[in-house]
């Protein structure tokens, strides 16, 4: 297991987990009250964007991933409590960024081999978080693979096709959607709306699981027609 600096923004969630391990010890998961799911959520969101104050350009990009991801998996006929699942593993994707210096993240040149290793590290430093927390320990592979993509050109382990699982495979295309339409100090000129639809339909069944990439155009395309 690689080493975690318990930096401010990890105790702070090492602090969250454990006061929801506890909580999760005395009220049992299906009869969970509605206010005790939504003090998870708000905890789960607080955290997001604690982290998100570390990387300039992702403010509010966990809960934006988040509700496109829990949308589109409707889309997909997922119902139920992986939602729920979907939703806090998309608050969470970027929990490891919490151990990767503030200067890379926000760095405008291109990055060197070593710090885009650095980068990399995220998605499995943030699965060895929330795989020590029992609440949270089912979420460690959706966010382990959130950066995998269908023809294996992702990483952290070059996973393809139906081996990366499903949410992950939702995640993907939504945290690159709205990655690409959002201005990151390495990304001064965001796409617009099209252009990022476009991108996406250009890597179906390359980067993205043809299947849920094809859904989430479809729900797009119907939103924007419902906005103008």
């Amino acid at each position: 297991m690689s080493n975690i600096n318990l930096t401010p923004g990890v105790l702070f969630f090492v602090f969250i987990s454990l006061s929801i391990s506890v909580m999760s010890l005395y009220v049992s998961r299906r009869y969970l009250p509605t206010k005790m799911k939504s003090a998870y959520l708000k905890s789960i969101t607080a955290l997001a964007a604690a982290v998100e104050t570390k990387d300039s350009g992702t403010v509010g990009h966990a809960q934006r991933v988040a509700q496109l991801a829990v949308a589109v998996a409707r889309r997909l006929d997922l119902q139920g409590h992986i939602l729920e699942r979907i939703e806090y593993a998309a608050l969470l994707m970027d929990i490891g960024k919490a151990n990767v210096p503030q200067a890379i993240l926000n760095k405008k040149n291109p990055l060197t081999e070593a710090e885009w290793m650095m980068i990399q590290s995220h998605s499995g430093l943030g699965s060895e978080m929330v795989a020590a927390v029992p609440f949270l320990a089912d979420l460690q592979g959706y966010i382990l693979h959130h950066h995998e993509y269908w023809d294996g050109s992702g990483y952290p382990e070059g996973l393809q096709g139906e081996d990366i699982p499903l949410p992950s495979r939702i995640l993907a295309v939504a945290a690159d959607y709205d990655a690409m339409i959002s201005q990151r100090p390495y990304h001064p000129h965001p796409m617009t709306h099209t252009e990022a639809i476009n991108e996406i339909k250009r890597y179906l069944g390359t980067k993205y699981d043809p299947n849920v990439g094809k859904a989430f155009v479809e729900m797009m395309s119907e939103s924007s027609m419902m906005d103008k």
